[in-house]
């Protein structure tokens, strides 16, 4: 008989607290909630999003040349950086979405530079990204923007003022999709 009544008092004690579980929600849609109040589940109201730029040059580049890179920061603002190591990197926040983001190199033979060498290497790359919540949205394919070894000196100056100019980058939609562009308005 004690058997019974304890096991009837668990069964009733189960059934109440599942019953007392399903009320708690609200059925259907509801009106603004009041300030301070949880509302309930919410997308997301904004994305992080970064962009990340780094070019290589080869020595040969960074002797002969005046080099720049010109890129727009977290607030919009052209910001045009002079290139003084083999390295170049940047890293810059976006703040409002869509937004296109990119770099343009600046590749210019230095004044009264003279070419004492038959052959050079030439070697300009970039490795660009986007990154929207922690997740890679664009191509990190390194970019080869120029690549020659062995040029001859009389062909350096005309190759190399061909690259100036040059712009990469990504139109970054609203939803944070990134498309790869050569127009990134700088």
């Amino acid at each position: 008989m004690k058997k019974f009544f304890y096991m009837s008092v668990l069964v009733l004690m189960a059934a109440l607290t599942l019953a007392s579980c399903g009320g708690d929600e609200p059925s259907g849609p509801s009106g603004p909630s009041e300030p301070g109040s949880p509302s309930g589940p919410s997308e997301p109201t904004s994305k992080s999003v970064l962009y990340e730029a780094t070019a290589y040059f080869s020595q040969d580049v960074l002797d002969l040349c005046d080099l720049t890179m010109s890129y727009k920061d977290s607030d919009g603002k052209t910001i045009t950086e002079t290139v003084t190591s083999t390295t170049w990197t940047k890293k810059v926040t976006v703040k409002s979405l869509p937004s296109t983001v990119g770099v343009k190199f600046g590749i210019k033979m230095k004044s009264g530079v003279e070419l004492t060498k038959e052959k050079y290497d030439v070697m300009i790359t970039l490795v660009n990204d986007v990154i929207v919540n922690g997740n890679s949205k664009g191509d990190t394919t390194p970019k080869i923007v120029s690549q020659s070894k062995g040029v001859r000196a009389a062909k350096i100056i005309d190759l190399l003022s061909k690259k100036d100019g040059m712009m990469f980058g990504y139109d970054i939609s609203a939803s944070g999709a990134a498309v790869a562009t050569t127009n990134v308005g700088l």
